[in-house]
């Protein structure tokens, strides 16, 4: 399949007539063709495709249906009816009235090719590129970034059910490719162990039973495609079965299938950075994080968050649930220095905010990572009567550190490791004879590990900022992004992942991410509506305005001025004077619904009716 460019990219003369004239408000669909000149074109795509083969369809229109699939939320099939019927889809494909479009498999196979060589990524590109045009995002502003859970496309699954439904599967792809060869060893017993899909709940009944006949049977099957189906063996769901059968289980010396058990050292569980969830997403992971917990992906949303500008979606990141947040800023802004929209300042929170890290964005990106640096946290720290670090003066052209007590350290190393560190260790016979040893350390010597000096000096100066008005008034920006992630998720579905595997859920991803630029941007650059008209009064509206009588304009404030019903009982008994009953309470509620309602609680609990108002 290879591309034929369409000539030209202006819309049919017939299509903006009768889109225009059914649509005078416009839509946001007819948005993409009229602020963003259609998002992209066909020569966008080349590289996609062959130079030979049969003309396709137009991968710019496939990729428009696409992003607006996702902005409305619809299936294949909805978004495929929506090209066939609807008018302002056509003016945003630019598409004549009796075009039939297409069927909705063609999408699919978009979207597969978009999981291809970063190509979704591309996408996003090309959108930032036209929002750059028009002038509403601009380099070297302010962003910030949050990351949100993401649910994958497959069932919940204990551990037995997991390798059950394994089994099921590799048997299953064994069965398509070459079923002759599963002859004489799918029994009765495995037809009905693995004929349908594994539901066996929480509590299945005997257990251990079905956990050492599915670990045999498994282990059957691999040695058995191992030895004889050499071209099954590199199967996918044949690797996932030995994946998932390694986890779950261990070949004692005597060749018995033993089941693996939490906490059993080399016998025990692998970490779940690298455990398989489901035999149908192989990069799904467990993570939990406080009281959450989940199998999926995380989600990194970054967007613009000038005072005077509208906030652009920037860049969108999927990433494998177990991975840690500060992890993927590297690979944040390395695609946004490609798109030329590094921040000048940009606000994430306290899971992507460290000193090491501060230091390298600002020398390699000149970027000023704003976030909150973590808090002292060691025992000396927590208690008041301890000497903490600060207590110690750090000489640095000496490479000594002295304590409270006048004592000179002896040891002064910078051990290997990924972050660079100083460890500092006096000596046993100076620690040993203080008399304050008690209040220092519980050990035979004290022991103080700190950053190197361009660090330390760093990360003081960002803990003294962090108590100041000023970098709490520009850190409350950041709180912005969160109302962007609740937009994302409940107003596009995106907690909840449409396809299975990694790539393909941050294909949907990114296509949301355009949905929400384009929402945005229509919403700037549409000229305002004029004020609605008020509503025709009423006959008795009209008298009253005619008898200068106030009546409330809304309903909201219709209830406001009424009065109380001890305002009612007091100018009927007079100044002052009270009507009550000894020890009755004072009801000061105003007349309707809940009056009524607490009016009969009252004259439950007393007996007797609560004051009416004339």
């Amino acid at each position: 399949m290879c591309i034929q460019p369409r000539t030209g990219s202006e819309v049919p003369e017939l299509t903006v007539k009768v889109a225009c004239a059914s649509n005078p408000q416009g839509t946001t669909a007819m948005a993409i063709r009229d602020h963003l000149d259609g998002l992209w074109r066909d020569e966008d795509f080349a590289e996609w495709y062959p130079r030979d083969g049969k003309p396709g369809l137009s991968p710019a229109q496939l990729a428009t249906v696409s992003v607006l699939q996702f902005l409305m939320e619809l299936s294949d099939r909805q978004a495929a009816e929506a090209v066939r019927c609807r008018i302002d889809f056509k003016y945003a494909l630019g598409m004549e009235l009796d075009d039939p479009g297409f069927h909705h498999s063609v999408l699919t196979d978009f979207r597969e090719r978009l999981t291809k060589d970063d190509r979704a990524d591309r996408l996003l590109d090309l959108v930032l590129e036209r929002i750059k045009a028009v002038g509403l995002v601009a380099e070297r502003g302010r962003q910030r970034t949050d990351s949100t859970h993401i649910l994958s496309a497959v069932r919940d699954l204990t551990r037995l059910e997991l390798v059950t439904e394994a089994m099921r599967t590799a048997l299953e792809e064994i069965a398509r490719q070459a079923p002759q060869e599963l002859v004489g060893l799918v029994t009765e017993e495995w037809g009905t162990r693995y004929g349908r899909a594994a539901r066996l709940g929480r509590n299945p009944t005997r257990p251990k039973t079905r956990i050492k006949n599915t670990g045999d049977d498994v282990y059957l099957l691999l040695r058995y495609v191992r030895t004889y189906l050499r071209r099954q063996w590199q199967g996918s769901q044949v690797q996932a079965l030995r994946q998932i059968f390694l986890q779950n289980y261990w070949v004692d010396e005597r060749g018995r299938v033993c089941w693996r058990e939490p906490g059993d050292g080399e016998a025990g569980l692998p970490p779940s950075s690298i455990a398989i969830v489901s035999p149908y997403d192989l990069t799904s992971r467990y993570a939990r994080r406080n009281d959450t917990r989940w199998k999926g992906f995380l989600a990194h949303v970054t967007e613009t968050c000038d005072d005077t500008a509208v906030n652009i979606i920037t860049d969108v990141t999927t990433t494998p649930a177990t991975l840690y947040d500060i992890r993927a800023l590297p690979a944040i802004h390395k695609r946004l220095a490609q798109r030329s929209l590094l921040p000048g300042e940009h606000l994430v929170d306290g899971g992507y905010t460290s000193v090491v890290e501060q230091d390298q964005v600002d020398r390699k990106h000149g970027i000023t990572l704003v976030g909150p640096v973590r808090q002292k946290r060691t025992r000396q720290s927590r208690k008041g009567s301890v000497f903490d670090r600060d207590a110690f003066t750090i000489d640095w052209e000496r490479q000594h550190v002295v304590c409270p007590q006048g004592k000179l350290s002896r040891q002064w190393a910078t051990p290997p490791a990924i972050t660079p560190y100083i460890q500092v260790r006096f000596l046993k016979e100076d620690c040993g004879q203080c008399p304050v040893k008690s209040s220092c350390t519980r050990s035979d010597r004290r022991t103080l590990t700190f950053l190197p000096q361009q660090l330390y000096e760093r990360k003081a100066a960002a803990r003294a900022a962090q108590q100041t008005s000023p970098w709490k008034a520009n850190y409350a920006m950041r709180v912005g992004i969160e109302s962007t992630v609740n937009e994302f998720v409940n107003g596009h579905g995106m907690r909840q992942a449409r396809y299975r595997s990694q790539p393909k859920a941050h294909v949907q991803h990114v296509l949301t991410a355009i949905a929400v630029n384009i929402e945005r941007v229509n919403a700037e650059l549409t000229t305002p509506t004029a004020e609605r008209t008020p509503r025709t009064p009423t006959a008795l509206q009209s008298f009253l305005d005619w008898q200068r009588i106030p009546r409330p304009t809304a309903w909201r404030t219709a209830g406001k001025s009424w009065p109380s019903v001890r305002e009612v009982v007091a100018c009927q008994s007079g100044a002052g004077r009270d009507r009550r009953a000894p020890g009755e309470k004072t009801i000061t509620l105003q007349e309707g619904h809940a009056d009524g309602r607490k009016a009969l609680r009252h004259r439950r609990l007393t007996g007797r009716p609560r004051h009416r108002s004339c």
